[in-house]
């Protein structure tokens, strides 16, 4: 039986517990698992159990890792570095250590600056959430069919990648290997982006005088794109803070975007104002056809063969049974 400790029970860490308590073991790439759940408020903590996303209760961070094989840190992101600092003199030789956050440079900086050599660390993302937060918003479907995004360098053991991975499959995700800059310049325009427009939205119409007038007329539109301003607001800070330099190219392309549609509208250019709709209409009408969340060339690298299926970083995982 392996033993996974996952630190923080919000969304994430609930519903990954959620996911991997509900998974027969002999269908699961990890076999039997014991979860065991921490989080800093014993409140989040009997919810998680309530919601029977873990196995037992810890007390204490050193409880939770005693004897764990794995560690998922499922923290809001800058809380990560006070956590690795408290989990480097607990951690079991041996442990393979793994986090969720939506950032992924810095986090891996602070894995390598903090966590002993004695453990492995292999960053996790997994692109699935929701706007509602903690134990009680938690889904074991969460991950299904989501792509989980997966950080390693060429000196992570491939043991431990091959164990996020069985970790991923069994949650019923589909693992995507990438650099951590990468990441987070890509993740930055298609999530962080969409946070700040969703919550720019609210901001200025809520903070209009008409806003009570304007309220009642608000439909599907609205609701849809201020979807993700309703999400945890701790969370959400930490991942704008810790991805500035992705996210800053990003807000500069949409401030000159704005800027020369603004232009166009004032001067009634209705050519240049179709042929943007236009050219919009075409990029997400292809993404949908393209299937979302199946990225280019994904197909035959997920349907490559199991044995020594090389890694978009280049070392090449071990050879697994089908």
């Amino acid at each position: 039986m392996i033993r996974i400790a996952i630190i923080g029970l919000g969304l994430i860490g609930t519903s990954l517990g959620m996911a991997l308590r509900n998974v027969d073991p002999k269908e699961s790439p990890l076999g039997a698992v014991e979860v065991i759940g921490f989080d800093r408020e014993p409140r989040v903590i009997r919810e998680a159990r309530g919601r029977l996303a873990i196995d037992r209760e810890a007390r204490t961070l050193a409880e939770a890792v005693h004897e764990a094989q794995m560690v998922v840190v499922a923290t809001p992101v800058r809380a990560m570095q006070e956590v690795f600092q408290e989990l480097a003199t607990l951690l079991p030789a041996g442990a393979v250590v793994t986090d969720v956050a939506s950032t992924k440079a810095l986090v891996c900086r602070w894995a390598n600056e903090l966590l002993p050599r004695t453990v492995s660390f292999v960053g996790g993302h997994p692109m699935a959430g929701r706007e509602k937060s903690g134990p009680a918003a938690a889904d074991p479907d969460l991950f299904r069919e989501a792509i989980y995004c997966l950080t390693a360098t060429h000196d992570t053991v491939s043991q431990a990648v091959e164990a996020v991975e069985a970790l991923v499959r069994t949650v019923g995700a589909k693992p995507y290997y990438i650099d951590p800059e990468e990441h987070d310049v890509y993740v930055a325009g298609i999530s962080h982006l969409p946070l700040l427009l969703s919550v720019g939205l609210v901001t200025a119409t809520g903070s209009s005088p008409a806003w009570k007038e304007m309220a009642p007329l608000a439909a599907t539109g609205f609701r849809d794109v201020s979807r993700l301003a309703s999400g945890d607001p701790q969370m959400q800070r930490d991942i704008l803070l810790t991805n500035p330099h992705g996210l800053t190219r990003w807000i500069d392309e949409l401030i000159r975007f704005l800027v020369t549609a603004r232009e166009q509208i004032n001067t009634g250019d209705a050519a240049a104002i179709e042929q943007m709709l236009q050219q919009a209409k075409a990029t997400r009408d292809a993404w949908l056809e393209s299937k979302p969340h199946l990225r280019p060339g994904e197909a035959d690298f997920t349907a490559m063969p199991t044995v020594e299926r090389p890694s978009l970083l280049g070392f090449r995982l071990p050879k697994r049974e089908k």
